[in-house]
């Protein structure tokens, strides 16, 4: 599990911008320390990769939300619709 802090040097991306997929619900972290830090697991990690190629791509958030939770979710048909 990685930290808040570890995930956003990875991803190179803001701690207020994981926190604030949190809170819109894009990316809810695997886990929750004893002291209430998130945590981040594998499957998360390539979540918010799918989120951050989406949103390279232009796509709004809103509009990734719905790709990513939708049971019948499939990046490479969303990609090839986008090109």
């Amino acid at each position: 599990m990685k930290t808040v802090n570890e995930v956003s040097k990875i991803a190179g991306i803001s701690i207020r911008t994981l926190q604030y997929y949190d809170k819109i619900g894009l990316l809810k972290p695997s886990a929750y320390s004893e002291s209430g830090y998130r945590l981040y697991g594998d499957e998360d990690l390539k979540v918010l990769q799918s989120i951050l190629l989406f949103k390279a791509l232009e796509f709004p958030l809103k509009e990734i939300k719905e790709i990513i939770t939708s049971k019948h979710y499939s990046r490479n048909l969303k990609l090839k619709d986008k090109v």
